[in-house]
């Protein structure tokens, strides 16, 4: 089933860029990859509505999703 919607300028600018990045073939690959990391961040979200994410045991940057 397609579906479609409208992006402005700027999303798909930044869908663009992503696409470039991770060399996929369409920003439909790349909608799909943003729903799959979501779906992740939602399994694992805190309490508080936030996925913290962690590198190298001491940097941490805290994403709120809620």
């Amino acid at each position: 089933m397609a579906t479609s919607f409208n992006i402005d300028p700027k999303l798909d600018q930044t869908l663009e860029q992503l696409k470039k990045h991770f060399g996929a073939s369409s920003k439909s690959e790349i909608l799909r990859k943003a729903v799959a990391l979501l779906n992740v961040a939602a399994k694992h979200e805190n309490d508080d509505g936030s996925v913290t994410i962690l590198q190298n045991k001491k940097d941490e940057t805290k994403i709120i999703l809620r």
